[in-house]
């Protein structure tokens, strides 16, 4: 039978005493715990380590009240965050759940079983918003296509009536040219121009996808040789 991975956590708390009664808590409960004391320290490891979860007292020696929750989130916007508290900042606490953390622990008032079901709930509550904004996503994208289908469909429609019409007169103009050369390289040229208009237009009505290119700094367009598929 696999054993269930454990949650990776971090807690960041200078109360050396508080954080080993915490770990030890936590390592019973299927949790991998990493401490740091101070922001700073936080604002390192962060970058190199994944976890599931950060446990983040408002109060800590180089950072205190909801500028410490702000300071973390901007590092972690897709990691789910529980903050610290005493009970004198309390009303912090609560202005850090406004501003997007999971919940808020009051130290000396929290058990064994309200922490553990506080922390796995941030983790699934984490989980499922990551899910609804994937789904979000992929709505977004379906609804991207179906506005590219049908408006490159219509639009290769209507441009390729009046194409064809400029086809049949430049063959009419180049029998009537048939002795001056000149004449007939510049309409060589125009027919040469109008097949690759025919040619985007054929693509334009084969559209499946939505694929984009480069076109000016900071300016996308669609890619119709892309999103045409194979």
């Amino acid at each position: 039978m696999d054993t269930e991975k454990k949650k990776k956590i971090l807690i960041v708390e200078d109360d050396g005493k508080f954080t080993r009664v915490l770990s030890k808590q936590l390592e019973k409960n299927n949790y991998e715990v990493s401490h740091v004391g101070k922001i700073s320290d936080f604002l390192e490891i962060i970058i190199k380590v994944k976890f599931d979860l950060v446990l983040l007292d408002l109060g800590l020696p180089d950072s205190s009240g909801l500028e410490t929750y702000e300071k973390a989130s901007k590092m972690v916007s897709d990691i789910p965050i529980v903050v610290l508290t005493g009970l004198d900042d309390e009303a912090v606490a609560v202005g850090a759940v406004k501003k997007g953390a999971q919940d808020y622990l009051v130290k000396g008032e929290v058990d064994n079983r309200t922490l553990l079901r506080s922390l796995d709930y941030a983790i699934e509550r984490s989980r499922l918003l990551s899910r609804l904004k994937k789904l979000q996503e992929l709505v977004l994208q379906s609804e991207r296509i179906k506005v590219l289908v049908e408006t490159a469909g219509a639009a290769a429609h209507e441009i390729n009536q009046p194409l064809t019409s400029i086809f049949g007169m430049l063959e009419i103009l180049k029998r009537d040219l048939d002795k001056d050369t000149s004449a007939q390289q510049k309409l060589d040229f125009i027919l040469g121009s109008a097949n690759k208009i025919k040619d985007i237009i054929k693509k334009m009505g084969s559209v499946k996808q939505y694929v984009t290119k480069p076109y000016l700094k900071g300016v996308d367009i669609v890619n119709f040789e892309e999103s045409a598929g194979k």
